[in-house]
């Protein structure tokens, strides 16, 4: 596997936001207007259950996010949240808001998108993001500064090997915590029935 240093701006532009107008701001709807909330700091897409804003009003149709669509946050909304990237994961739902960049792929023999997910989630290419950014108690940074960007990248086919490899790991990993919660809730309800609200379950013992 052969690895080259790469500049993002040679494949990638970043599209700026829109300026969604507050007022047309409510709790329910079915356009949501996503912010540097809605990311993780290690990377990935976070749902806010209770917080989410939904834009009723005429927008431009081209900040309305697709499936697979590939995001970055320019805001550091929360500590950590800087340059964060995150995948949408439905169509026809998610409005691309002015704090976030849009990172659409300008040469496809350069960069696979799967694989620069992962590689924005990278420490190198986060420090490199962070160590440009502007402001001091809230960072930012811009298109220009992530396409300025450089990392060690190897060629299409490992790129897309590499991602699907980790893609299929950060699944498993989903899996098995959805399960977990599962089973930390059942035992939840077990422990309040038991010793919170005294039902015992009916339990014969054998005769010895």
């Amino acid at each position: 596997m052969s690895w080259r240093n790469l500049r993002l701006g040679d494949g990638i532009h970043v599209k700026h936001g829109f300026a969604f107008k507050g007022e047309f701001f409510s709790d329910a709807g079915e356009l949501m207007v996503l912010t540097p909330g809605n990311f993780l700091e290690k990377g990935g897409f976070r749902a806010r259950e209770g917080k989410e804003r939904f834009y009723h009003s005429d927008f431009p149709r081209e900040y309305l996010l697709s499936k697979g669509d590939l995001i970055v946050a320019m805001t550091e909304q929360g500590e950590g949240l800087l340059g964060s990237a995150a995948r949408i994961p439905a169509d026809g739902k998610y409005l691309h808001n002015q704090r976030l960049g849009l990172v659409e792929i300008t040469n496809e023999d350069l960069f696979d998108k799967k694989f620069l997910y992962w590689a924005f989630n990278s420490p190198g290419v986060r420090a490199q993001i962070r160590a440009t950014s502007t402001g001091a108690k809230v960072k930012h940074t811009a298109p220009q500064r992530i396409k300025n960007v450089c990392l060690l990248a190897p060629g299409l086919d490992d790129q897309a090997a590499i991602a699907f490899v980790l893609d299929s790991y950060d699944s498993l990993i989903a899996t098995n915590q959805r399960r977990i919660a599962l089973l930390e809730e059942a035992a939840r309800r077990l422990y309040r029935e038991w010793f919170v609200h005294l039902r015992f379950p009916s339990v014969s013992f054998p005769n010895r």
